[in-house]
């Protein structure tokens, strides 16, 4: 049998356990593998990343929270003004501010890593399987904090921590299927500012927050130009994502999370004070018992394991400073 007998043989051979494709034009030079790997799916986590986060201790959260004496006048921390002035010699009829104790237990949420010994040396000359896996992981349990904040309900899974829509109940407002508008928006906030509070914030769903940018745009052919002291046209293009109004600067967060429901396609919002500083931190803020980490464990047969977690809680420290409008109408599809 000659030489190319032999050769023509052995690549029957191979070719019975490889698979292999004719191209046209193949150049036969290494490929250009870009390092990082592209992420085809949401990473953002906006409400996240504004609250504020401190360091927690213990088995659980607990802060005292001062409740506002209600008078004639208004709302006052215990004595009401009326009883203030006094005569010279005497003293005041003073009131005792009360307060409530809230307590909350931290949360376990986290993800796992497997990565199998073949995995990472095989991906050795390319990227650090394991290293790339524990950011994507990093980023999804970041997201599930996110979603968390919004709709953690622990009276479903009691694993879970309460979110903003669990946690305020003082200020809320039903449109009961009608559609939104902004002055549903100042009237919540005028609720907040009654109560002491400052809205920084509108988290809506991205239906809304669509809706929110066009009437305000709507409201004006006109803008006054920037320093410019004069009256300039709107471009085209123009979005909304912060809005002055009588009760201050309002930033416009979309959200994913705060997705219409049901067949009418109902939807919610929440108007944040996050921003208002307290004696012990910020009206809203997370404590963190362990902030986002990677523990690696030990290994299962020929495997690399890493836990990413947290151990966390969503303190709302000022549930009057918060408000929802639910029940949001549309006519247009979500």
């Amino acid at each position: 049998m000659s030489n190319a007998n032999l050769v023509d043989e052995a690549l029957a051979t191979i070719r019975k356990s490889i698979e292999s494709t004719d191209v046209s034009g193949l150049l036969l030079v290494r490929e250009d593998l870009q390092a990082e790997l592209a992420i085809e799916a949401p990473t953002a986590t906006p409400v996240r990343n504004r609250l504020n986060r401190i360091q927690g201790n213990g088995r659980a959260h607990s802060w005292y929270k001062l409740v506002p004496t209600t008078v004639d006048e208004g709302l006052f921390l215990g004595t009401a003004p009326s009883k203030m002035f006094f005569e010279k010699g005497g003293l005041p009829d003073a009131t005792t501010p009360s307060y409530k104790n809230v307590s909350a237990p931290y949360t376990a949420i986290g993800d796992l890593v497997t990565v199998s010994f073949q995995d990472q040396m095989s991906g050795a000359t390319y990227t650090d399987i394991k290293k790339h896996q524990i950011k994507l992981k990093m980023v999804n349990v970041a997201r599930g904090e996110e979603w968390a904040i919004i709709n953690g309900d622990s009276t479903v899974d009691p694993k879970q921590f309460d979110g903003l829509l669990k946690q305020i109940t003082t200020n809320t407002t039903d449109l009961a299927g009608v559609n939104l508008s902004l002055s549903d928006i100042t009237n919540m906030e005028r609720k907040i500012v009654t109560r002491g509070g400052k809205p920084q914030a509108v988290i809506a769903g991205y239906r809304e927050a669509q809706r929110i940018s066009e009437l305000v745009l709507g409201s004006f052919y006109r803008l006054t130009q920037a320093g410019a002291g004069s009256m300039s046209n709107v471009p085209a293009g123009v979005a909304v994502t912060a809005w002055d109004n009588v009760f201050g600067r309002v930033d416009i967060i979309g959200s994913e999370f705060l997705r219409p429901e049901g067949i009418d396609e109902l939807a919610k919002l929440i108007v944040l004070d996050d921003k208002t500083v307290l004696e012990d931190g910020n009206a809203v803020q997370m404590v963190d018992l362990m902030p986002l980490s990677a523990i690696d464990l030990a290994l299962l047969g020929s495997a690399y394991r890493t836990l990413v977690c947290e151990f966390t809680v969503l303190m709302l420290a000022c549930e009057a400073f918060q408000g929802v409008i639910k029940n949001i109408g549309t006519t247009e599809p979500a």
